[in-house]
């Protein structure tokens, strides 16, 4: 054990660095450590860059994922008693164009702070992300914390927002059921003349529907202009409504804002936009709604454009 305590402070001597212990407390080059361990310098932890899906080890810290094709990093398992590696942090960053999934092992889970209380097998990092997680000592349920995500650049690219816009001309008008009865007649407003913006084919154009691809936070815009000037008489509106619309498939009254007009002639404009939490699947739909002067049957909607993007996890 001398010889060990020797050849260490030789080496330390041999090097220019200067280690000293405070009570309890290990200092590099200072003879005055403020905590157990004070390095007054610079510090290098191992940096490793990987392309495929693997296992994450117990000499890795800083992993970069250069992959072009989605892959998966799995954490290490969770060990009991001796071994036991609670605040062991590890640091990744998307450096590739493709998805980076970050896995708990077997049944463990990560503490995202969902708000739900329970942690989630799996995070996602999508390109240019970073994510930072420390290991909680747990050994079963959420073993490790999601401390940060965030990324490297001060605007997100169209891909991590899944920004999506279309609009329609005045050529193009498209006929409505008009309500008759004491029950509002709704009708999803569809898009046939395509995308000007559509990342990842978040919104069908032969529904109308935006289709959330993950969780989270997004700002949705829509417009449309009520038109009867094409319809026989050329009718007038005794009301018509324009609405943003969650989950319209099954649950077609759920709106979640709405413009309103009574009276307002043959024409009427219609501007709609919310900020929603939406669940990985959800919908939004614009759609509206109209009665006539006289009851008829139907009535049309032009010049409609949709827009929106995610704004937050």
């Amino acid at each position: 054990m001398k010889k060990k305590m020797f050849f260490t402070a030789l080496l330390a001597g041999l090097n220019c660095v200067s280690i000293s212990a405070q009570v309890g407390s290990v200092g590099i080059n200072t003879a005055s450590p403020g905590s157990s361990l004070t390095v007054n310098g610079s510090f290098a932890a191992t940096y490793r860059v990987v392309t495929a899906s693997g296992t994450i080890g117990a000499n890795d810290y800083y992993i970069a994922y250069n992959g072009t094709i989605n892959g998966t990093l799995t954490l290490p398992a969770a060990i009991n008693g001796t071994g036991n590696f609670a605040g062991r942090t590890y640091h990744f960053k998307n450096t590739g164009g493709a998805t980076l999934t970050i896995s708990a092992n077997g049944t463990e889970l990560i503490d995202d702070q969902n708000g739900a209380g329970t942690g989630v097998p799996s995070i996602t990092v999508p390109s240019g992300y970073y994510a930072f997680l420390v290991n909680k000592g747990a050994v079963t349920g959420t073993t490790w914390e999601l401390v940060l995500v965030s990324s490297s650049n001060s605007m997100p690219s169209v891909n991590q927002t899944y920004l999506f816009s279309s609009a329609q001309q005045n050529a193009f008008k498209q006929t409505c059921t008009a309500t008759t009865g004491p029950t509002w007649q709704k009708t999803e407003i569809k898009y046939n003349q395509g995308m000007d913006i559509n990342t990842g084919n978040v919104l069908d154009l032969s529904s109308g529907r935006f289709k959330a691809p993950a969780d989270g936070y997004y700002m949705i815009y829509g417009s449309a202009q009520f038109d009867n000037s094409e319809i026989s008489g050329q009718p007038g509106f005794a009301w018509c409504v324009l609405y943003l619309v969650k989950n319209f498939a099954t649950t077609p009254n759920n709106q979640l804002v709405q413009n309103l007009h009574t009276n307002p002639g043959i024409f009427a404009p219609g501007i709609v936009s919310a900020v929603v939490h939406l669940n990985k699947d959800e919908t939004v739909s614009m759609a509206s709604a109209a009665q006539l002067n006289g009851g008829g049957p139907q009535y049309q909607v032009t010049s409609t454009s949709i827009y929106g993007y995610k704004i937050a996890n």
